[in-house]
């Protein structure tokens, strides 16, 4: 079993970085897990070779900053989904259509507010999942989630990360913010429990 050689905490085999310092990991080339990459060639006088696919031990983990920007870009883009739905069903309802916009009460308000809770956790999930680990917003600021041992993400942790918004996102993500200024990997508790972490996207 693996231990840091910065704290000398005990890793986990995937860990590509140290839980309690945040040190990146060090393995032999033996040891190195690439469950998404080419292995890094060493360039010689007569073959240069490829050069390795940057994973995250190359890359900085990112913090509140740039991830609140995207979360603003998604959140427009639910925030759009909401109010075309909102029109959509209060021009089926006598009155629902306002000088403002629309105005529901009952069923057709708690449908619009189902089918926009719906909408928000398949759009992070299904994105994240199949996506290269990006939604719009992540895309737009060439962020990217990935597993801490660098592999994409599925579907699977994709939903694990999406499902833990419902904590990080309280208090208008402050919950999260915290969590990310207390945390070596600059991760939230939804990246926590998924076990992944918010990178720069390789150019």
């Amino acid at each position: 079993m693996p231990y840091c050689s910065h704290c000398g905490t005990r890793l986990e085999d995937p860990d590509r970085f140290c839980q309690a310092c945040g040190t990146a990991v060090r393995r032999a080339p033996s040891q190195e897990p690439q469950p998404w990459r080419l292995p890094p060639l060493t360039p010689g006088p007569t073959s240069p070779g490829p050069p390795p696919i940057p994973g995250p031990a190359s890359q900085e983990c990112q913090g509140v900053g740039p991830r609140a920007l995207a979360q603003i870009i998604d959140s427009l883009v639910i925030l759009a989904f909401y109010l075309g739905l909102g029109r959509l069903v209060a021009g089926w309802v006598p009155g629902g259509l306002t000088a403002d916009g629309f105005e529901l009460h009952g069923a057709p308000a708690l449908a619009v507010i189902g089918l926009t809770t719906v909408f928000w956790l398949a759009y992070f999930t299904v994105l994240e999942g199949l996506w290269q680990g990006q939604t719009l917003g992540k895309k737009l600021l060439r962020l990217r989630v990935v597993r801490q041992d660098g592999s994409p993400m599925d579907l699977s942790t994709a939903l694990t990360r999406s499902l833990l918004r419902l904590v990080d996102g309280q208090l208008g993500y402050l919950v999260g913010a915290v969590l990310v200024w207390t945390s070596p990997l600059k991760q939230r508790l939804g990246d926590r429990l998924a076990r992944t972490v918010v990178v720069k996207k390789a150019s």
